[in-house]
């Protein structure tokens, strides 16, 4: 397998941040799957294995390119100014919890979540449907936009508020 076809992954990777399937990277390279495959391996290993910055993550057969997670400081150096800590706690209990209801993020946080459940969802942060009484909080498709990283990430940016 020639280097150019792992730079050319590498820059695919790199360039397109939501990430590409193998078949995505087969069709942008003109390359076999095995090819394809053998260049993002030996890529994988030598991020690994090397002092580098950057790691190459596959979540729900989407490779992509991302910063190690011992690199993010915190939450904080990513959101907007406009997001207090205490938003910030709110946003992370629904981000580990998905699928939570408004019931059980007051429960956890307290009534002052109820503005912070409006303020997120308002944001485009957070998308909320009627749950019996109360109403069910995801993660809007905008959160993983906003933060650049996949389904699946995001407690790992939020890691320092886990709520168990």
């Amino acid at each position: 397998m020639p280097d150019d076809l792992k730079k050319r992954i590498e820059a695919l990777l790199f360039i397109i941040s939501k990430g590409l399937s193998i078949q995505e990277l087969c069709e942008k390279t003109g390359c076999p799957k095995n090819q394809v495959l053998d260049a993002l391996n030996e890529l994988k290993k030598e991020y690994e294995t090397g002092n580098k910055a950057f790691t190459i993550l596959n979540l729900n057969s989407v490779y992509r390119m991302t910063v190690h997670r011992e690199l993010i400081n915190g939450v904080e150096d990513l959101v907007p100014a406009d997001l207090s800590k205490s938003l910030i706690k709110t946003l992370s209990v629904i981000a580990w919890k998905q699928g939570i209801t408004q019931g059980e993020v007051v429960r956890i946080r307290g009534n002052k979540a109820y503005e912070h459940v409006k303020a997120l969802n308002d944001m485009g942060f957070v998308a909320s449907e009627p749950y019996g009484k109360s109403c069910r909080l995801t993660l809007a498709e905008k959160f993983f936009e906003y933060f650049n990283i996949s389904k699946g990430e995001e407690k790992f940016i939020f890691e320092q508020f886990k709520i168990n």
